[in-house]
């Protein structure tokens, strides 16, 4: 079993990826998917793979990038640049060239998953600021290597979870 956090949008707020990362101690991958507004080296962030949100100017951060893990690749990207709040069509083609199963993408802060075009497309929604009638949320994903059953847990700041969707990679 493959455990992966993903948070964005944290902006400015002290803290918070920190208390995330400590209460998932054996995640084997952290992501955060832009506008945190903190330099490239804050040590919040060191524990993340992380991407330039619309917010951060940073030059070393990357617009976007491929994580491989033993089941599966992740193309993450902040979201800004491929129109998300539209569409996610253009985001999951992207995936699709890059042979990704899995999208993640922040900047509409909020939580959402869909499958597009065979891509499981997924926002986190913010940590921090919530633009929906849902609380400030992150992600979970629990992949089982043996079956490529996907556990997606959106978790609330109190790591409770506050919705459940399963699929298969």
């Amino acid at each position: 079993m493959s455990k992966w956090i993903i948070v964005s949008d944290n902006h400015t707020e002290k803290g918070i990826l920190f208390e995330v990362i400590n209460h998932h101690p054996d995640a084997d991958v952290a992501i955060h998917l832009g506008d945190s507004e903190f330099t490239y080296e804050d040590s919040e962030l060191s524990y993340y793979y992380k991407v330039k949100g619309n917010t951060d100017f940073y030059p070393e951060f990357e617009n976007e990038q491929v994580i491989n893990s033993e089941s599966c690749r992740a193309f993450i990207t902040h979201g800004h640049l491929y129109q998300v709040n539209r569409s996610r069509m253009q985001l999951a083609e992207r995936a699709l060239e890059a042979n990704c199963q899995l999208a993640f993408y922040g900047h509409t802060h909020v939580a959402k998953y869909e499958n597009i075009a065979g891509v499981h497309v997924i926002n986190p929604g913010s940590i921090s600021q919530s633009r929906s009638s849902e609380e400030e949320s992150y992600a979970e994903l629990l992949i089982a290597e043996d079956t490529n059953a996907v556990t997606l847990n959106f978790r609330n700041r109190r790591h409770e979870i506050i919705e459940t969707i399963n699929f298969e990679l």
